[in-house]
């Protein structure tokens, strides 16, 4: 499915990775995978691991995790537990930092629908809308509390040359129903920011995670699994029925 949806996390790991060169590396990319993942998302984004080789340029990302919105069953939206990445070097000290390539496999996405006007996808896709702005608006205020290198990576342009997602698999719960799997459609995208010699952090994110996320409703929509629509309806009537129910136990109206 359709993410500072999902994949706003991958982003920024791999983003504010590239900038720092001490050992702290992999403390100092959690705490900012958390700081402007939740930020951006209005959940909590978690990252477990990461690993920059800066003889080469390739690294390694494991376990990140962004929370699902208030009001759902699962934990999470969206888990994946391996990403690779290769970053051009010569890049890194510049302004804009070109990403060669970004592979991701195995994601699981979880989709819940509540109505056929909410599910947890559309509730990350309002925050990211909401809180990008925000962010975009407030850049100046309060840096305070921000470490020199986390406002650095803020700060940084990207240019990502290739970005694909495969394998990936979304357990869509639609009301009452169990969990049925469906799989998510390969997802490749090619120069982002390119076109304007790099995109801040948040413009890149949105992206990502919007294509990410349309993608995975798409699925579930296109899917067979059941008539969204008519178990929407069912649930409705569910309870609606309940209600009657109830003003006929009260004798309200009479039985």
């Amino acid at each position: 499915m359709k993410k500072r949806y999902i994949f706003l996390s991958v982003l920024v790991v791999i983003i504010a990775g590239v900038y720092f060169f001490a050992p702290s590396l992999e403390s100092i990319v959690q705490k900012i995978v958390h700081k402007y993942g939740s930020e951006i998302t209005g959940t909590d984004v978690n990252l477990k691991g990461f690993k920059l080789g800066l003889a080469n340029g390739e690294g390694s990302i494991s376990e990140i995790t962004v929370g699902n919105p208030k009001g759902y069953d699962a934990k999470n939206i969206f888990e994946l537990g391996n990403i690779y990445v290769k970053v051009d070097i010569k890049s890194l000290t510049s302004d804009t930092i070109i990403i060669e390539d970004i592979e991701v496999s195995k994601p699981i996405i979880n989709y819940e629908m509540l109505s056929l006007t909410r599910n947890n996808i559309t509730d990350i896709q309002e925050n990211i809308k909401k809180n990008t702005a925000k962010s975009s608006s407030a850049k100046t205020e309060d840096k305070a509390e921000e470490s020199k290198s986390e406002d650095t990576a803020a700060s940084k342009k990207v240019i990502i040359k290739k970005l694909s997602i495969k394998d990936g698999e979304i357990n869509a719960i639609v009301g009452k129903e169990e969990a049925v799997s469906v799989k998510l459609p390969t997802i490749t995208m090619t120069n982002i920011g390119e076109d304007k010699k790099g995109e801040s952090i948040t413009t890149s994110i949105s992206k990502i995670i919007g294509k990410i996320l349309t993608t995975a409703s798409n699925a579930v929509v296109n899917s067979k699994i059941s008539d969204l629509k008519g178990v929407a309806e069912k649930n409705l009537e569910d309870i609606t029925g309940g209600v009657k129910d109830r003003i006929k136990s009260i004798g309200i109206f009479g039985k």
